[in-house]
C-alpha cells in the first residue's frame, strides 16, 4: 500500500511540475513571438552610400545576401531591364560626353565616354517583375550637379526615408568617373521604387536589386514548445527512475 500511494504521489507531483514548466514556457513564447512581431512592425530602411564606384566590384560588402544582386542593369545592350520602368529618361551613349560607370567599356581609365548610361531628370526607377519585392535596391550616379536627392518607396507607394548630399559632383562633363557614386537602401519588407535626382539632367548606371542578407530569426513559438516537451519527457524518465 506505501508503495502504490508513493508512486500515486510521485505522479502528483509530476503533474503539478508539468503545469508550471507549462505556463512558463507558453508564457515565454507568447513573449517572444510578440517581440519579433513588434520587431518587424518597427524595422525601417537603411540607406547605403555614397560610396565610390567604378565597377560592379565596389558594390558594397553587405548589401546583398550572397554577395550579389538579382540584376545588375548595366545598359549596355541599349535598353532598360524588362522587370524595371522609369517615369523619366532613356539610355545614353556612347558620346564623348556620356558618362557610363568605368568598367563597362572594358578598362578602368577615369572615363565613361564608351559605355552607355541613363540620362535623364530627377528618375524613379520602379520594380515590375514577377516574384517578391527586392529588400536591397540601388543604382550608381554618374553625372550631373548641385544637392543629389536619393529617395526609397515601399510596396504602398509611402516613402522610406530620403537622403540629400552635397559636394559630389565634380561638375564636369567629360564623362569622368571619379565622382561616380553608389547609392542603395534596404527594407525587410520589400522596395517597390528608388528614386534620385538633382533638380537639374543627370547620369546613372549600374541599375541593381536583390534581397538583402536575411537577419537571425526569433525562436518561433512551435520550437519553444517543442523544446519544453522534450523536458518535460526528460522530467518524467528523472521521476520514474526514482521512483
Amino acid at each position: 500500500m506505501d508503495r502504490i500511494n508513493l508512486a500515486i504521489h510521485s505522479q502528483e507531483m509530476f503533474m503539478s511540475s508539468c503545469k508550471k514548466y507549462l505556463s512558463r514556457i507558453v508564457v515565454a513564447a507568447l513573449f517572444a513571438s510578440s517581440f519579433t512581431a513588434a520587431q518587424a512592425a518597427t524595422s525601417t530602411a537603411i540607406f547605403w552610400g555614397p560610396s565610390a564606384y567604378l565597377s560592379a566590384n565596389d558594390i558594397p560588402v553587405g548589401f546583398y545576401a550572397g554577395g550579389s544582386p538579382q540584376l545588375l542593369d548595366t545598359l549596355e545592350d541599349g535598353s532598360l531591364d524588362a522587370s524595371l520602368s522609369a517615369n523619366n529618361g532613356a539610355v545614353y551613349g556612347p558620346t564623348g560626353i556620356a558618362d557610363s560607370v568605368d568598367s563597362d567599356d572594358g578598362n578602368i581609365d577615369g572615363f565613361g565616354t564608351a559605355g552607355r548610361s541613363w540620362f535623364s531628370g530627377t528618375v524613379t526607377f520602379t520594380f515590375v517583375g514577377n516574384g517578391p519585392l527586392p529588400t536591397a535596391f540601388g543604382l550608381v550616379w554618374t553625372d550631373g550637379s548641385g544637392t543629389i536627392t536619393f529617395s526609397a518607396q515601399d510596396a504602398n507607394g509611402q516613402s522610406l526615408g530620403s537622403n540629400a548630399f552635397n559636394g559630389i559632383p565634380d561638375n564636369t562633363f567629360g564623362g569622368t568617373t571619379g565622382d561616380d557614386r553608389f547609392f542603395g537602401v534596404q527594407f525587410a519588407g520589400g522596395i517597390k521604387s528608388i528614386t534620385i535626382g538633382t533638380g537639374g539632367g543627370i547620369e546613372v548606371d549600374h541599375i541593381q536589386y536583390g534581397q538583402m542578407v536575411s537577419s537571425v530569426p526569433e525562436p518561433s513559438l512551435a520550437l519553444m514548445l517543442s523544446l519544453g516537451l522534450m523536458s518535460l519527457i526528460n522530467l518524467r524518465r528523472k521521476n520514474d527512475t526514482t521512483t
